[in-house]
C-alpha cells in the first residue's frame, strides 16, 4: 500500500492507494497531525475514519504504507519535521487541477452538469485528499 500526504497550512489532504487504485482517502484538520502521525505509527486506520473522503477503511485495515510521498509545497517543510517516517518529497505543482480531474472521474456529473465543461466545474467539497492521491500517481509514474 501506498500513502500519499498533502500537507497545507489548515487542512491535511492523505490518500491510500494499491497500485493506481484509490482505496481510501481523509481530509484531516492540520491541528490534528498528531492524529495522522499515530495512525501511521500504530497502523490504525480507524482513527482517521472520521474524516473520510473516499473509499473505505475496510480496504486498509491492517496494512501498512509501504511508500510513503509527500507534497512539497505549502507547509510541508513545518509537517515532514514531526513526522518520523522515510518518506520522499514529490512535486506537488498542479496536483489540485488533477484532483478536480478526479473527482469528477469518481462523482461524474448528471442531467444537465454534463454539458459544463471539466474546466468550469468546481467539486462540491474539498479535495485535498485528491490532491494526496495525484501525489501518489505522480510519483508512480500514473497520469491522473
Amino acid at each position: 500500500m501506498i500513502a500519499g500526504i498533502d500537507p497545507g497550512r489548515w487542512k491535511i489532504g492523505v490518500a491510500f492507494a494499491d497500485g493506481y487504485a484509490l482505496l481510501f482517502s481523509a481530509i484531516i484538520p492540520a491541528e490534528k497531525r498528531t492524529v495522522l502521525i499515530k495512525s501511521f505509527e500504530r497502523g490504525d486506520w480507524s482513527l482517521l475514519e472520521e474524516w473520510r473522503q473516499e473509499g473505505s477503511i475496510k480496504n486498509i485495515e491492517g496494512r501498512r504504507a509501504e511508500k510513503i510521498y509527500i507534497g512539497n509545497g505549502t507547509s510541508s517543510r513545518e509537517f515532514a519535521r514531526e513526522f518520523p517516517f522515510e518518506y520522499s518529497k514529490t512535486d506537488e505543482y498542479g496536483t489540485t487541477l488533477e484532483a478536480r480531474k478526479i473527482f469528477w472521474r469518481l462523482h461524474p456529473p448528471g442531467g444537465i452538469m454534463k454539458l459544463v465543461p471539466l474546466s468550469l466545474r468546481t467539486p462540491p467539497r474539498n479535495i485535498d485528499d485528491l490532491a494526496a492521491y495525484a501525489i501518489i500517481l505522480r510519483a508512480e509514474g500514473f497520469s491522473a
